[in-house]
């Protein structure tokens, strides 16, 4: 069921890629104690503010959302894209070497714990 979980998501999110080559992951996760989509919400415009300051708003974007079939209480669904793998390149390293990247990280880890993660190269795309 989690594999058919990452598939609906997939073709969702690919709705959304443009032509050419992306990168897509996907984080399964629930919120912690205490929190609520809408602290979800709020580390998500931080994250925006944060790749706008960085420079990067172009080469990722993030979507929040909980997942519905199969329902699961407290679910929270981060989907990031990038136009290209370069572009995914640029937001890693931000995230794991600056020192803006790294106190987000802090901030997500308070909101969520995630158990799943996918990755995925898309090549082409129906529609070209």
């Amino acid at each position: 069921m989690k594999k058919l979980t990452f598939l609906m998501t997939l073709l969702m999110a690919s709705a959304t890629v443009h032509a050419g080559p992306s990168s897509i992951e996907i984080y399964t996760c629930e919120l912690n104690e205490g929190k609520t989509l809408a602290d979800a919400n709020a580390m998500v415009a931080t994250f925006s503010d944060l790749l706008e300051k960085a420079g990067l708003q172009d080469s990722y974007t993030a979507h929040l959302g909980f997942q519905q079939i199969p329902a699961r209480p407290n679910s929270v669904n981060w989907i990031g894209i990038s136009p290209s793998h370069a572009d995914f390149g640029k937001t890693l390293e931000w995230f794991t070497q600056s020192e803006d990247g790294q106190a987000f990280g802090v901030l997500y880890q308070s909101i969520y714990t995630c158990d799943h993660s996918f990755l995925t190269y898309i090549t082409a795309s129906s529609g070209d």
